[in-house]
């Protein structure tokens, strides 16, 4: 390269905004979960210590207060909604915040991809929610419940089966061939 090149990201932003946003959502989703003036403070103190250290998780932080006031308060289709966004974007937004630099620029095709993983998420698990609660309530356990405990249980229970055939290959004892070779 020479002095006078350039380099051209096409529409970007600063790395310093998606900390300001992830404020922002940690903020709004406390006033919106309906979360006390004391609880929306700490929420916002501990994602702005977050936004600008990201090794300190402040934003997960942050993230995981959303969820608690989602749980102090009474059950209901639009707060869990807010819920459900808002923890899920921070999540995306401290991830991305922990490898961008604040003064970087960002290209807005780069954010493109996590973007549209981001929509089709929040569409599957805002239906999921939305369907757990239009589900009727008694004193029987949910067939909601069952499936997803059944399906925690296959997906635990798979991947162990994966981890343990993986380590076994990667452990096993030499061939007999090479076995031999080493005693020669």
């Amino acid at each position: 390269m020479r002095r006078n090149d350039t380099f051209s990201l096409g529409p970007a932003i600063p790395g310093h905004t998606l900390r300001a946003v992830a404020i922002g959502v940690a903020v709004g989703a406390a006033i919106l979960l309906s979360a006390p003036v004391g609880w929306v403070v700490v929420i916002g103190l501990v994602c702005a210590v977050g936004a600008v250290w990201p090794q300190t998780a402040g934003v997960w932080l942050a993230a995981a207060g959303a969820g608690l006031m989602l749980l102090l308060n009474e059950p209901h289709p639009a707060r869990a909604a807010v819920a459900i966004a808002a923890v899920h974007l921070l999540h995306v937004l401290a991830s991305l915040t922990s490898v961008i630099p604040m003064r970087a620029a960002v290209s807005l095709r780069a954010l493109a991809p996590t973007g549209i993983r981001f929509a089709w998420m929040q569409g599957i698990g805002q239906a999921a929610s939305l369907v757990v609660h239009l589900l009727p309530r008694g004193p029987a356990v949910p067939f909601a419940v069952l499936a997803g405990a059944g399906a925690s249980l296959t997906v635990g229970v798979l991947a162990g089966r994966m981890l343990r055939a993986q380590r076994s290959h990667a452990f096993s004892p030499p061939d007999s061939h090479s076995a031999h070779l080493a005693e020669r």
